[in-house]
Protein backbone atom coordinates (compact mmCIF):
# COMPACT_ATOMS: atom_id res chain seq x y z
CA UNK A 1 0.00 0.00 0.00
CA UNK A 2 1.33 3.61 -1.32
CA UNK A 3 0.46 6.58 1.35
CA UNK A 4 3.10 8.71 -0.37
CA UNK A 5 5.15 10.80 2.37
CA UNK A 6 4.47 14.08 3.71
CA UNK A 7 4.88 16.64 0.81
CA UNK A 8 7.84 19.10 2.39
CA UNK A 9 10.47 18.34 3.99
CA UNK A 10 9.00 18.33 7.49
CA UNK A 11 9.05 14.95 8.85
CA UNK A 12 5.53 14.83 11.61
CA UNK A 13 4.65 12.50 13.65
CA UNK A 14 1.73 10.13 12.83
CA UNK A 15 -0.20 10.92 16.19
CA UNK A 16 -0.68 14.80 16.41
CA UNK A 17 -1.21 16.88 20.06
CA UNK A 18 -4.62 19.15 19.67
CA UNK A 19 -4.41 21.97 22.30
CA UNK A 20 -7.78 23.85 21.91
CA UNK A 21 -8.51 23.57 25.41
CA UNK A 22 -4.87 24.40 26.99
CA UNK A 23 -5.12 27.42 28.81
CA UNK A 24 -8.85 27.46 29.68
CA UNK A 25 -10.65 24.41 30.36
CA UNK A 26 -7.03 22.47 31.02
CA UNK A 27 -5.04 24.63 33.00
CA UNK A 28 -1.74 25.54 32.25
CA UNK A 29 0.21 23.99 34.06
CA UNK A 30 -1.43 20.07 33.51
CA UNK A 31 -1.11 21.09 30.04
CA UNK A 32 2.74 21.56 30.30
CA UNK A 33 2.32 17.66 31.71
CA UNK A 34 0.58 16.67 28.84
CA UNK A 35 3.10 18.31 25.98
CA UNK A 36 5.73 17.08 28.02
CA UNK A 37 4.26 13.60 27.76
CA UNK A 38 3.62 13.90 24.33
CA UNK A 39 7.46 14.86 23.45
CA UNK A 40 8.83 12.47 25.86
CA UNK A 41 6.76 9.60 23.95
CA UNK A 42 7.57 11.08 20.72
CA UNK A 43 5.16 13.18 19.16
CA UNK A 44 6.55 16.32 17.60
CA UNK A 45 3.37 17.99 15.90
CA UNK A 46 0.95 20.86 18.06
CA UNK A 47 -1.83 22.04 16.54
CA UNK A 48 -3.68 25.66 17.93
CA UNK A 49 -5.77 28.54 16.24
CA UNK A 50 -5.99 31.85 16.70
CA UNK A 51 -9.71 31.12 17.38
CA UNK A 52 -9.27 28.84 20.23
CA UNK A 53 -10.57 29.12 22.70
CA UNK A 54 -12.40 32.63 21.77
CA UNK A 55 -16.05 30.66 23.15
CA UNK A 56 -14.46 30.59 27.17
CA UNK A 57 -14.55 33.09 29.86
CA UNK A 58 -11.42 34.65 29.13
CA UNK A 59 -9.69 32.11 26.55
CA UNK A 60 -9.11 34.18 23.69
CA UNK A 61 -5.70 33.16 22.57
CA UNK A 62 -5.42 30.94 25.82
CA UNK A 63 -4.40 28.18 23.92
CA UNK A 64 -1.44 29.81 22.03
CA UNK A 65 -0.30 31.76 24.67
CA UNK A 66 0.12 28.75 26.51
CA UNK A 67 1.42 26.37 23.80
CA UNK A 68 4.55 29.59 23.19
CA UNK A 69 4.91 29.67 26.79
CA UNK A 70 5.81 25.49 26.66
CA UNK A 71 8.05 26.03 23.96
CA UNK A 72 9.73 28.79 25.40
CA UNK A 73 9.94 27.51 29.00
CA UNK A 74 11.06 24.28 27.56
CA UNK A 75 13.39 25.39 24.81
CA UNK A 76 12.43 22.62 22.44
CA UNK A 77 11.15 25.00 19.69
CA UNK A 78 13.84 23.12 17.02
CA UNK A 79 12.01 19.68 18.04
CA UNK A 80 8.53 21.32 17.31
CA UNK A 81 6.37 21.07 14.23
CA UNK A 82 4.29 24.08 15.39
CA UNK A 83 0.79 24.67 13.37
CA UNK A 84 -1.83 27.08 13.99
CA UNK A 85 -4.97 28.35 12.53
CA UNK A 86 -6.21 31.78 10.67
CA UNK A 87 -8.79 32.93 8.85
CA UNK A 88 -11.72 31.72 11.43
CA UNK A 89 -14.65 34.26 11.27
CA UNK A 90 -15.31 36.47 14.69
CA UNK A 91 -17.81 34.23 16.77
CA UNK A 92 -19.98 37.17 16.55
CA UNK A 93 -19.95 37.33 12.72
CA UNK A 94 -19.85 33.83 11.23
CA UNK A 95 -20.86 35.32 8.18
CA UNK A 96 -18.56 37.27 7.03
CA UNK A 97 -15.71 34.82 5.92
CA UNK A 98 -12.01 36.32 6.39
CA UNK A 99 -9.27 35.04 4.20
CA UNK A 100 -8.28 38.55 2.78
CA UNK A 101 -4.63 39.01 3.07
CA UNK A 102 -5.50 42.13 5.57
CA UNK A 103 -7.57 39.17 7.85
CA UNK A 104 -4.53 36.93 7.43
CA UNK A 105 -1.72 39.22 8.17
CA UNK A 106 -3.48 40.53 11.27
CA UNK A 107 -4.18 37.06 12.83
CA UNK A 108 -1.27 35.64 11.78
CA UNK A 109 0.99 38.46 13.84
CA UNK A 110 -1.43 38.40 16.94
CA UNK A 111 -0.64 34.06 16.68
CA UNK A 112 3.23 35.20 16.26
CA UNK A 113 3.33 36.99 19.18
CA UNK A 114 0.94 34.72 21.49
CA UNK A 115 3.59 31.87 20.51
CA UNK A 116 6.62 34.12 20.66
CA UNK A 117 8.08 32.48 17.66
CA UNK A 118 8.95 34.06 14.03
CA UNK A 119 7.50 31.25 12.21
CA UNK A 120 4.83 29.08 11.99
CA UNK A 121 5.82 25.35 10.29
CA UNK A 122 2.01 24.67 8.59
CA UNK A 123 0.00 27.70 8.44
CA UNK A 124 -3.97 26.56 8.19
CA UNK A 125 -6.58 28.33 7.08
CA UNK A 126 -9.42 27.43 9.52
CA UNK A 127 -12.39 28.44 7.03
CA UNK A 128 -13.26 28.68 3.45
CA UNK A 129 -13.58 32.40 2.14
CA UNK A 130 -16.04 31.00 -0.89
CA UNK A 131 -16.51 34.88 -1.84
CA UNK A 132 -12.61 35.15 -2.80
CA UNK A 133 -11.24 33.03 -6.19
CA UNK A 134 -9.20 30.41 -5.25
CA UNK A 135 -6.35 31.92 -6.67
CA UNK A 136 -6.46 35.47 -4.46
CA UNK A 137 -6.24 32.99 -1.30
CA UNK A 138 -3.27 30.98 -2.85
CA UNK A 139 -1.57 34.42 -3.57
CA UNK A 140 -2.46 35.68 -0.14
CA UNK A 141 -0.38 32.55 1.47
CA UNK A 142 2.49 33.00 -1.45
CA UNK A 143 3.07 36.96 0.29
CA UNK A 144 2.95 35.38 3.59
CA UNK A 145 5.28 32.66 2.83
CA UNK A 146 7.69 34.95 0.98
CA UNK A 147 7.82 37.01 4.49
CA UNK A 148 8.92 33.92 5.59
CA UNK A 149 6.38 33.95 8.96
CA UNK A 150 4.94 30.81 7.54
CA UNK A 151 6.24 27.69 5.88
CA UNK A 152 3.90 25.30 4.06
CA UNK A 153 0.05 25.82 4.96
CA UNK A 154 -2.97 23.34 4.66
CA UNK A 155 -6.72 23.83 4.45
CA UNK A 156 -9.65 23.07 7.50
CA UNK A 157 -13.14 22.72 6.78
CA UNK A 158 -12.61 22.96 3.21
CA UNK A 159 -14.48 21.04 0.67
CA UNK A 160 -12.47 18.78 -1.84
CA UNK A 161 -13.08 20.85 -4.95
CA UNK A 162 -11.95 24.16 -3.52
CA UNK A 163 -9.15 22.50 -2.32
CA UNK A 164 -8.42 21.46 -5.81
CA UNK A 165 -9.28 24.65 -7.56
CA UNK A 166 -6.87 26.28 -5.24
CA UNK A 167 -3.91 23.85 -5.78
CA UNK A 168 -4.11 23.43 -9.62
CA UNK A 169 -3.91 27.05 -9.82
CA UNK A 170 -0.83 27.05 -7.68
CA UNK A 171 1.01 24.06 -9.89
CA UNK A 172 -0.13 26.31 -13.11
CA UNK A 173 1.11 29.65 -10.99
CA UNK A 174 4.04 28.19 -10.06
CA UNK A 175 3.69 28.61 -6.61
CA UNK A 176 3.36 26.42 -3.27
CA UNK A 177 -0.36 24.68 -3.07
CA UNK A 178 -1.88 23.55 0.03
CA UNK A 179 0.39 20.52 1.70
CA UNK A 180 -2.67 18.83 3.68
CA UNK A 181 -6.15 19.05 4.60
CA UNK A 182 -7.60 19.26 8.03
CA UNK A 183 -11.58 17.61 8.80
CA UNK A 184 -13.32 15.82 10.98
CA UNK A 185 -13.39 12.47 11.10
CA UNK A 186 -13.03 9.03 13.07
CA UNK A 187 -14.40 5.52 13.72
CA UNK A 188 -17.15 7.13 15.00
CA UNK A 189 -19.75 8.62 12.29
CA UNK A 190 -21.38 12.30 14.00
CA UNK A 191 -25.04 11.48 14.53
CA UNK A 192 -25.84 15.13 15.48
CA UNK A 193 -25.80 18.07 12.98
CA UNK A 194 -24.22 21.20 13.85
CA UNK A 195 -25.41 24.37 13.70
CA UNK A 196 -24.44 27.13 10.87
CA UNK A 197 -23.06 29.26 13.97
CA UNK A 198 -20.31 27.04 13.64
CA UNK A 199 -20.41 24.74 10.21
CA UNK A 200 -17.31 22.33 10.23
CA UNK A 201 -16.66 19.62 7.86
CA UNK A 202 -16.60 15.36 8.35
CA UNK A 203 -15.31 12.93 5.91
CA UNK A 204 -17.81 11.13 4.32
CA UNK A 205 -16.86 8.62 1.92
CA UNK A 206 -16.61 10.79 -1.54
CA UNK A 207 -14.10 12.42 0.76
CA UNK A 208 -12.12 9.03 1.78
CA UNK A 209 -12.06 8.13 -1.98
CA UNK A 210 -11.00 12.11 -3.13
CA UNK A 211 -8.09 11.66 -0.52
CA UNK A 212 -7.07 7.63 -1.72
CA UNK A 213 -7.05 9.13 -5.77
CA UNK A 214 -5.16 12.70 -4.51
CA UNK A 215 -2.81 11.15 -2.21
CA UNK A 216 -3.28 14.49 -0.17
CA UNK A 217 -2.44 13.99 3.56
CA UNK A 218 -5.08 14.46 5.72
CA UNK A 219 -5.06 15.79 9.93
CA UNK A 220 -7.96 14.70 11.04
CA UNK A 221 -9.67 16.55 14.33
CA UNK A 222 -12.19 15.01 16.60
CA UNK A 223 -10.03 11.75 15.80
CA UNK A 224 -11.21 10.21 19.38
CA UNK A 225 -14.98 11.17 18.66
CA UNK A 226 -14.98 12.95 22.26
CA UNK A 227 -13.98 10.06 23.98
CA UNK A 228 -16.54 7.46 22.66
CA UNK A 229 -13.76 4.76 22.53
CA UNK A 230 -12.48 5.81 25.85
CA UNK A 231 -12.56 3.30 29.12
CA UNK A 232 -16.04 5.13 30.36
CA UNK A 233 -17.59 3.94 27.27
CA UNK A 234 -16.37 0.32 27.79
CA UNK A 235 -16.91 0.55 31.03
CA UNK A 236 -20.57 0.80 30.15
CA UNK A 237 -21.06 -0.56 26.48
CA UNK A 238 -22.03 -4.01 28.00
CA UNK A 239 -24.69 -2.33 29.66
CA UNK A 240 -26.16 -0.40 27.18
CA UNK A 241 -24.94 2.40 29.16
CA UNK A 242 -28.35 2.38 31.40
CA UNK A 243 -28.27 5.25 33.45
CA UNK A 244 -25.13 6.33 32.41
CA UNK A 245 -25.43 8.80 29.10
CA UNK A 246 -21.99 8.11 27.06
CA UNK A 247 -19.25 10.05 26.25
CA UNK A 248 -19.28 11.56 23.02
CA UNK A 249 -22.28 11.90 22.94
CA UNK A 250 -22.92 13.53 19.66
CA UNK A 251 -21.73 10.40 17.99
CA UNK A 252 -24.22 8.17 20.11
CA UNK A 253 -25.79 5.90 17.01
CA UNK A 254 -26.68 2.25 16.74
CA UNK A 255 -23.84 1.85 14.23
CA UNK A 256 -21.49 3.74 16.31
CA UNK A 257 -22.33 1.03 19.46
CA UNK A 258 -22.03 -1.63 16.98
CA UNK A 259 -18.53 -0.22 16.58
CA UNK A 260 -17.61 0.47 19.86
CA UNK A 261 -18.34 -3.51 20.09
CA UNK A 262 -15.97 -4.23 17.12
CA UNK A 263 -13.63 -2.17 18.15
CA UNK A 264 -13.28 -4.02 22.12
CA UNK A 265 -13.96 -7.09 20.49
CA UNK A 266 -10.82 -6.51 18.37
CA UNK A 267 -8.75 -4.61 21.28
CA UNK A 268 -9.16 -8.05 23.46
CA UNK A 269 -7.34 -10.10 20.76
CA UNK A 270 -4.62 -7.78 20.19
CA UNK A 271 -3.83 -6.71 23.55
CA UNK A 272 -4.71 -2.81 23.08
CA UNK A 273 -7.54 -0.43 23.90
CA UNK A 274 -10.35 0.23 21.95
CA UNK A 275 -9.16 3.49 21.82
CA UNK A 276 -6.64 2.65 20.20
CA UNK A 277 -8.09 0.65 17.96
CA UNK A 278 -10.41 3.03 16.33
CA UNK A 279 -6.73 5.55 15.90
CA UNK A 280 -5.05 2.33 14.11
CA UNK A 281 -8.42 2.33 11.95
CA UNK A 282 -7.37 5.90 10.41
CA UNK A 283 -3.74 5.19 10.66
CA UNK A 284 -3.49 2.20 8.53
CA UNK A 285 -5.86 3.93 5.63
CA UNK A 286 -4.82 4.09 2.21
CA UNK A 287 -3.37 7.68 2.48
CA UNK A 288 -1.77 9.43 4.74
CA UNK A 289 -3.77 10.16 7.99
CA UNK A 290 -2.45 11.82 11.04
CA UNK A 291 -5.11 11.82 14.15
CA UNK A 292 -5.09 14.89 16.12
CA UNK A 293 -6.01 13.74 19.93
CA UNK A 294 -6.77 15.91 22.56
CA UNK A 295 -6.29 15.15 26.36
CA UNK A 296 -5.96 16.70 29.62
CA UNK A 297 -4.21 13.09 31.15
CA UNK A 298 -0.22 12.45 30.44
CA UNK A 299 -1.14 9.20 30.31
CA UNK A 300 -3.69 9.02 27.70
CA UNK A 301 -1.63 10.76 25.42
CA UNK A 302 1.24 8.12 25.64
CA UNK A 303 -1.31 5.43 24.83
CA UNK A 304 -2.90 7.54 21.66
CA UNK A 305 0.60 7.48 20.64
CA UNK A 306 1.28 3.49 21.41
CA UNK A 307 -1.51 3.24 18.77
CA UNK A 308 1.15 3.51 15.70
CA UNK A 309 2.10 0.16 16.82
CA UNK A 310 -1.30 -1.38 16.24
CA UNK A 311 -1.79 -3.56 13.19
CA UNK A 312 -5.29 -3.90 11.52
CA UNK A 313 -4.95 -5.53 8.26
CA UNK A 314 -7.39 -4.60 5.45
CA UNK A 315 -10.53 -7.45 6.46
CA UNK A 316 -10.17 -6.40 10.03
CA UNK A 317 -10.54 -2.28 8.96
CA UNK A 318 -13.25 -3.43 6.81
CA UNK A 319 -14.87 -5.52 10.03
CA UNK A 320 -14.15 -2.86 12.71
CA UNK A 321 -16.12 -0.03 10.42
CA UNK A 322 -18.80 -2.37 8.58
CA UNK A 323 -19.08 -5.25 10.29
CA UNK A 324 -18.53 -6.68 6.98
CA UNK A 325 -15.35 -9.26 6.57
CA UNK A 326 -14.73 -11.92 3.55
CA UNK A 327 -18.21 -10.81 1.63
CA UNK A 328 -20.07 -12.15 5.10
CA UNK A 329 -21.97 -9.73 7.26
CA UNK A 330 -22.51 -9.97 11.13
Amino acid sequence: MNKGHFPTDLTPSRIVLGTGSFGSNIPRDVAFEVMDAYLEAGGNVLDTAHIYSSWEPNGEGASERTVGAWLRSRGVRDRIILGTKGGHPALSSMDRARCTLEDLRRDLDESLERLQVERIDIYWLHRDHPGLPAATIIDNLAELQRSNRIGCFGASNWVPARIEAANAYAQKAGLNGFVANQPGWSLAAHATDFTQTLPMLYVDVAIQEWHTRTALPLFAYSSQAGGYFGEENVRWAGSGFAGHPPRGAGCDAPVNRARLQRAMTLAGKKGCTANQIALAWLLRQPFLVFPIVGTRSPEHVRESLDAIRVELDSGELRWVDLGVQEGVEE
